[in-house]
Order: structure tokens, then C-alpha cells, then sequence
């Protein structure tokens, strides 16, 4: 670094093991723009290899779940293709920042979404939880394109 006339922060500047394997006390994962960067097994013909993946990190899914939260879906008083066409927007955005790399760490976080749906549908229209889940059902059967994380998590 000092050839190319660089200062590291003291700070900001550390050793993450990506390897897999401990190797002293260094940390396996760092955060880094809402995304952590970790080891992940990857297989291969001679077996599992261990390569750097990059997943969405704990803190951001926490925040979008607050954000599920705050937006109180239950207690909207609205048809399922007004609340569709309010929360669309707010859904393709975290679907286009947050799916540029895995998939699979998001799933929890769309079937949360999923979850306060159900509890609009029971309050909407007075119905048990299995009632609910087969309207929705029924529902996604319509039309499977009414909210946008529907392509990627079933109700």
C-alpha cells in the first residue's frame, strides 16, 4: 500500500477468514453495505469447496422486517388489489436491491410478508387461519403476479 502512496484506516481495516476453516480469531464474516460477505460450500467435481458468497445481513433483514411492521398491513381496510397496489412499490425495491446476489437468505423475510397478509385476510374477512391460508391460495391461483415477491415465495 505504501508503494501505491495508500493509508489503510486503522479503524476500518481488518482480517476476515473466508476461508472456512479457523484459522486463529479472526471473524468468518464482515458487513458491508447492507450485505455480509461469508464463506459459503460450494460442490465440485473433487468435492465441497469453500468460496466467499455474499448474503443479506442480519441488521437489513431486521430493518426490513421493522418496515413490514410499520406499515401496519392488518389494519387496512382496503381489497387485496388496493394494498397489492400500494405495497408493490415498496416490494420491487427491496426485490431489486436486495436479490442482486442470493436468494435464499430473503425467503424468511417474503414469508413474514406473507404471514402479515394472513393476519389482514383474518381480521378483513373474520376467517381461521386454514380458511385464510386457502383464500390466499386461491388467490395466488388467480393471479400469481398480484404482489411482486410472489414470484419468488409461494403464499
Amino acid at each position: 500500500m505504501q508503494i501505491c502512496h495508500l493509508e489503510l484506516h486503522p479503524q476500518k481495516t481488518k482480517i476476515v477468514n473466508l476461508r472456512g476453516e479457523s484459522i486463529g480469531n479472526y471473524p468468518k464474516k464482515y458487513d458491508f453495505f447492507w450485505f455480509s460477505i461469508k464463506s459459503t460450500g460450494v460442490k465440485t467435481k473433487k468435492g465441497i469447496k469453500s468460496l466467499p458468497g455474499t448474503f443479506v445481513s442480519i441488521k437489513s433483514r431486521t430493518s426490513i422486517l421493522n418496515k413490514f411492521n410499520s406499515w401496519k398491513i392488518h389494519k387496512r381496510r382496503k381489497l387485496i388489489e388496493f394494498i397489492a397496489k400500494e405495497l408493490n412499490p415498496l416490494i420491487r425495491g427491496i426485490i431489486n436491491y436486495y436479490h442482486k446476489f442470493e436468494n435464499g437468505s430473503m425467503r424468511y423475510v417474503w414469508n413474514q410478508l406473507n404471514a402479515r397478509l394472513l393476519k389482514w385476510l383474518k381480521w378483513e374477512r373474520v376467517l381461521y387461519k386454514y380458511a385464510a391460508i386457502r383464500w390466499l391460495k386461491t388467490k395466488y391461483k388467480e393471479s400469481s403476479g398480484l404482489f411482486a415477491h410472489w414470484r419468488l415465495v409461494y403464499p
